[in-house]
């Protein structure tokens, strides 16, 4: 398919994490997922911010829930797409292992010109793969050469979170060996991953301070890097801080930071920071990559 910008579109959902900015400069489509309080059904970084979510987490006494959009939404979005000129769109979507939001797309894009990309990540190491398609969009290329560079991108990707406490994921039902790697250590600051798609533990650390220094530590040992990008859900000084190591580390790469959404947040719990990187290319990776 020879590509025209102006037919192909880029939609991913709201898990990606990335800042507003971004995703207006590269015209991308962000379908948000749901967080829910009860019977209150909100959508994430729509009808709610990460602001006012950590907020109101802090005095909920039962955690609040997130669902993935209907299958009717993505259709609603596909549809409009269509109707504004997209010949076709690629919808790249979070862990099929993590979220039913990739089957929901699927669902939802039946009979319509969409490519649906499982990037197996999420938060940032999702984004940035979706903001590198979206680069190769503007760039001229086709819808192959865009998949192929979302998939790149992510299997280049790593990212790490360190949490206040498991308590969050544990009930979200995000943990694959979790409970058995970090037994009832409840003063233990945990540092996970995502591996083949699904959460995993990385480390645990005794203290806040030293599981920031392991994040930063198995970023290092990612070099050379073309990406780097960090996270934080309430600690904005904590932010400051992965900013200026993250820039020490890889000073001429891309840097990306943004907050933990909402629907990212009800897993990760407040406190929670992330940083991680994307590889620089390699032998694997696709001939057509955005300059």
């Amino acid at each position: 398919m020879t590509n025209t910008t102006s037919t192909i579109r880029i939609v991913t959902d709201s898990t990606c994490d990335l800042p507003t900015d971004i995703v207006e400069a590269l015209g991308i489509t962000v379908v948000p997922l749901t967080v829910l309080f009860g019977e209150e059904e909100l959508r994430d970084g729509v009808d709610i911010t990460a602001e006012q979510f950590f907020r109101r987490l802090g005095r909920e006494k039962v955690l609040p829930t997130t669902a993935a959009p209907g299958p009717g939404v993505f259709r609603t979005v596909y549809e409009r797409l269509v109707a504004e000129g997209a010949t076709h769109i690629v919808s790249i979507h979070v862990s099929s292992k993590l979220s039913a939001t990739l089957e929901s797309a699927r669902q939802g894009g039946t009979g319509l010109p969409v490519t649906h990309v499982d990037s197996l990540q999420v938060s940032l190491a999702l984004g940035v793969p979706v903001m590198e398609a979206a680069r190769a969009l503007q760039q001229g290329a086709t819808v192959e050469q865009i998949v192929a560079v979302a998939l790149d991108t992510a299997r280049r990707t790593q990212i790490f979170f360190t949490l206040e406490t498991l308590e969050y994921l544990r009930r979200g039902g995000r943990m694959s060996r979790g409970q058995e790697f970090f037994g009832s250590l409840l003063q233990i600051k945990p540092v996970i991953t995502v591996q083949d798609g699904e959460v995993h533990p990385a480390a645990r650390m005794r203290t806040k301070a030293k599981a920031v220094e392991e994040l930063l530590r198995r970023c290092s040992d990612m070099r050379p890097v073309a990406t780097v990008f960090a996270l934080h859900a309430s600690t904005p000084e904590e932010l400051a801080h992965l900013r200026d190591r993250l820039h020490g580390l890889a000073p001429e790469s891309k840097y990306v930071e943004s907050r933990i959404t909402p629907v990212i947040g009800v897993h990760v719990g407040p406190g929670a920071v992330s940083a991680g990187v994307t590889r620089a290319p390699d032998a694997q990776s696709p001939s057509f990559l955005p300059a």
